[in-house]
């Protein structure tokens, strides 16, 4: 049974990541825990005030009220939308920090994955990810996330890319959501390295042919792409080029993910991916 949970705000960006992911393992016994946080800080999606009764509620006991009322609307949704008899849900809410609801469920519940829209109620256009998921990325390191984009048509990823620099030794734990991610889908894996040096060190040859006997029962091929002046460019030209149905990274200190997230290109907002991105923690 796997265990998977989606932070929603309720955006069409939230909505379509529990979509895709309940088409993406439509075939598997599966948990969803659909989360859904507030603070004195979140806006009201409505405007209603009064209880019924002539009284005024106050602003968090709305807040929670709304927050059930449309967790079980996207309860409803989902399943008139995508009904899988092997898909159970359980509807979270919580007052307090993403994060921090986060971590609690993942304990609670024996998390496998997490899905999130990556832009959310507040995207602007050619944000490489919302301020939300990157926050997230960034602070919950127990477990994959797989970031799914708001104008991506779900289509079964039967070419999943792995981005690595082959400068970090990746065990078969680190590597095992890859293996499973591909064995759902039926994928090859394209490992694509970026030609930041003239040829690989003994120690990335070494990680390399370990990640390649790692594959190997699996379909894969190797690629090396020209050295972009942006990464992040490199990386979609290749996913264009090869048809690549879902990008995957390991994240560790100084890893690829983490050099491509603060590259000045990001930063100005000019890069914007429309293929799903599977983020994997690594053993820091």
């Amino acid at each position: 049974m796997q265990n998977i949970l989606i932070p929603t705000d309720f955006s069409n960006d939230a909505y379509n990541a529990l979509y895709y992911v309940s088409k993406l393992f439509k075939s598997k016994a599966c948990n969803f825990y659909l989360l859904n946080v507030y603070d004195e800080g979140t806006p009201l999606i409505s405007r209603k005030v009064d209880n019924g009764h002539g009284e005024h509620k106050g602003l968090l006991e709305q807040l929670s009220d709304e927050s059930h009322e449309e967790l079980d609307h996207t309860y409803h949704k989902i399943n008139l939308d995508h009904r899988c008899p092997n898909h159970k849900y359980k509807m979270i809410s919580k007052k307090m920090d993403l994060v921090e609801a986060i971590n609690i469920v993942i304990d609670d519940h024996d998390i496998d994955l997490i899905v999130m829209g990556n832009k959310g109620a507040t995207q602007r256009l050619g944000v490489f990810w919302g301020s939300t998921t990157t926050k997230t990325i960034a602070s919950v390191k127990r477990c994959p996330i797989l970031a799914v984009p708001m104008n991506s048509d779900f289509k079964v990823p039967y070419e999943i890319a792995f981005a690595t620099n082959y400068k970090r030794f990746y065990d078969a734990e680190v590597l095992e959501p890859l293996k499973q991610m591909a064995t759902n889908c039926g994928a090859a894996v394209r490992v694509v390295h970026i030609n930041e040096e003239e040829q690989l060190t003994k120690t990335q040859e070494g990680n390399l042919k370990t990640l390649r006997a790692y594959l190997d029962p699996m379909e894969n091929s190797v690629h090396w792409m020209p050295n972009f002046t942006s990464k992040a460019k490199a990386i979609q030209v290749f996913l264009d080029e090869l048809g690549i149905g879902m990008l995957v990274m390991v994240n560790y200190e100084h890893s690829f993910l983490e050099n491509l997230l603060h590259e000045p290109v990001i930063k100005k907002l000019t890069f914007d991916i429309e293929t799903p991105f599977l983020v994997i923690p690594g053993n820091n």
